[in-house]
Formats: structure tokens, sequence, C-alpha cells
């Protein structure tokens, strides 16, 4: 039986550069990552906020292209999910209930900050759907194949 319970949890660790050191997406309820559980984290392990910040989706897009569409469905997931965790960190996004990251915690470990959020899963869905790199709501920049 399928989860009714669609909330991901996501934990984001900093250097102390305030570089990207790790992150985790997970399902709230089961713990599992959504799809592997840090899919861009060789894309993004280094960076600075600003720099993850500053991305937009039509970059990584382009950093990280990919054929399938499941597969850059969930990158732009992941992607969306990190900056709206920064966003809330940096003060660019509150970080409430109804926003799409909610703040959880914020801790200092070995060196390192680690912030924890729950993100809204469909405000996120939205978001990768105004970007127009998912071909599901019809805008998608990518040619379409047309058979006759």
């Amino acid at each position: 039986m399928p989860c009714s319970d669609v909330t991901e949890l996501i934990q984001v660790t900093l250097d102390s550069d305030e570089r990207l050191a790790d992150y985790f997406f997970s399902k709230r309820t089961c713990g599992q990552g959504v799809g592997a559980g840090n899919l861009l984290i060789n894309l993004f392990r280094g960076r600075s906020v600003d720099e993850i910040l500053a991305m937009d989706a039509d970059r990584f897009v382009s950093e990280h292209p990919v054929e399938d569409e499941l597969e850059e469905f969930l990158g732009l997931k992941h992607f969306f999910a990190i900056q709206s965790v920064l966003e809330v960190l940096t003060g660019k996004e509150p970080g409430g209930k109804g926003d799409p990251c909610a703040a959880a915690e914020i801790a200092y470990e070995d060196g390192c900050m680690v912030i924890e959020g729950q993100i809204a899963v469909d405000l996120v869905t939205d978001k990768i759907k105004a970007c127009g790199n998912c071909s599901k709501c019809g805008k998608s920049k990518k040619a379409k194949v047309v058979f006759n």
C-alpha cells in the first residue's frame, strides 16, 4: 500500500568555509532516499552557498545533462530542495509552515554546519514545472520528437 505522507526531509552539511560537504534527501516516513539520497553530490560538493543559490534551472540542466525524463525530474527536485534549505539558512526565505522548506534544525558538528528541513513536495514540484525543464507541464524547452 503506498504511503500517503509525501513530505521529504533534507539534511545539508556545509564545511567550515560554507561549502557543500554533503547532503541527504529522503522521504520522511521511511527514510529512503529520493532517488539516490545524494544524487547531485558530485556536481555540488565544494561549491559555496552563494554559488548554489546563484544557479538557475537552465544552468543546472546544462551542467547536469541527462536523457531520461525521470532522472531529469529527480535532479531538478534535488537541486530545488538544496536551494530551498540554503535560502532559509541565508534568510532569503522564512522557512515556516507553508514554505517550500520548513526549517527543522541547524547544528554545528565537528566544525561543520548541519541544516535540516522539511520539503513541501507539491511546492517543489510546482517550481520544477515553472522552470520549463520538465516535459510533464508542456512547457519544456527541449525539442519534441513528433511521429506522423
